[in-house]
């Protein structure tokens, strides 16, 4: 309790001739209180009466705890006994309320929330499921809208996420992809079956940009699988050569366009 001292405050309520006396060793966060709380007995007279609720005036201050109880007291009957105002107090003050109370640090407050959210998790799992479910349509309807108002700050916020965690993210990802690998094979393979035109854009695109990657991938890879790659050449011969026979007849035209150039090309070359 070292460092709390009490404060005697009143609310005045001067059209209504009405006073409200109070304790308190936090008179910022009580004031809230007062103005926002429906169970206060302030807040529910400047309801009543379609008020602004009154400013909170501080009559003493400094004070120990105990000799707040006994000045709290000696207002409210000051205020009963010897003034024209209504006291809107329902008892006599002096409640030790705080007296007993233990004020945690920041710090104390933090692991004490963490300590509770860790013994209800399941409980609050349950609950939020519950609500997510309830509110499907709103929630979605409500990221949407985010997500068109906040565009640039998301992409933005996914770059600088995936710069910091680029290594936990891959790990992640290799785990996931060898834990999933035939439902994640099958669903590419189903979404290319749907969209052939656009998987054939997106492949072509992204050959052209990393080519030179690509080169050097598929040499190691050959590099390192000789022999396998070599065997299923020999199996599948007939098929690869049906394979190559029916992709010539499809490009038939491009390719003797481009050997057209080509022999243009050598031409020009030699004659000059």
């Amino acid at each position: 309790m070292e460092g709390k001292f009490d404060s005697i405050y009143i609310y005045l309520w001067e059209e209504f001739n009405t006073v409200y006396v109070g304790r308190t060793i936090n008179p910022k966060g009580r004031h809230y209180q007062h103005k926002h709380r429906e169970t206060e007995l302030t807040y529910k007279f400047s309801s009543e009466h379609h008020v602004e609720h009154p400013k909170m005036i501080i009559i003493e201050n400094n004070l120990s705890v105990e000799d707040g109880v006994e000045r709290e007291r000696y207002w409210i009957n000051e205020y009963r006994e010897n003034s024209p105002y209504n006291v809107l107090n329902k008892t006599n003050g002096g409640e030790k309320g705080n007296i007993n109370k233990v004020f945690l640090t920041e710090e104390e407050r933090r692991e004490k929330k963490k300590m509770w959210y860790e013994t209800h998790k399941s409980e609050i799992h349950i609950k939020q499921k519950e609500y997510a479910e309830s509110h499907k349509q709103e929630i979605a309807e409500y990221q949407k809208q985010y997500r068109i108002e906040h565009k640039e700050k998301i992409i933005e916020n996914r770059k600088q996420y995936y710069k910091n965690n680029k290594d936990k993210i891959c790990e992640k990802g290799k785990i996931y992809y060898q834990n999933n690998k035939e439902l994640i094979n099958e669903k590419n393979k189903n979404w290319v079956d749907k969209n052939k035109e656009k998987a054939s854009k997106i492949y072509e695109k992204y050959r052209e940009s990393h080519r030179d990657e690509i080169r050097e991938r598929e040499k190691k890879f050959y590099q390192n699988n000789k022999e396998k790659y070599a065997k299923y050449r020999l199996e599948h011969k007939e098929e690869r050569n049906k394979q190559i026979r029916q992709w010539y007849q499809e490009h038939k035209e491009e390719i003797n366009r481009k050997r057209r150039e080509q022999r243009a090309l050598k031409k020009k070359l030699v004659s000059e």
